[in-house]
C-alpha cells in the first residue's frame, strides 16, 4: 500500500531536493514560533504533510500573545 504522505516520497529525490525541502520547513516553523503551535508544531506538520500546507497553517493561526 502506497502512503499519500509527501515526506514518503521526498527520500526518493535527489539530495539538493532533500535539503530544499527540510530548510523550507525549518523556515516556516521559525516564522511560526510565536503561534498558537509554536515551532515545533508547525515543524512537524510542515515535515509530514508539506512546507506549503505548513506555511498555510502559519498564515492563519493567531499569535500565541496578543498586546492587550
Amino acid at each position: 500500500m502506497m502512503s499519500v504522505l509527501p515526506l514518503n516520497f521526498i527520500f526518493s529525490y535527489p539530495v539538493s531536493i532533500q535539503i530544499l525541502y527540510f530548510l523550507s520547513s525549518f523556515v516556516i516553523a521559525v516564522a511560526g514560533w510565536n503561534r498558537k503551535m509554536g515551532f515545533w508544531g508547525y515543524l512537524f506538520s510542515s515535515l509530514i504533510f508539506s512546507p506549503l500546507i505548513g506555511l498555510l497553517l502559519v498564515l492563519v493561526s493567531e499569535k500565541k500573545y496578543s498586546d492587550k
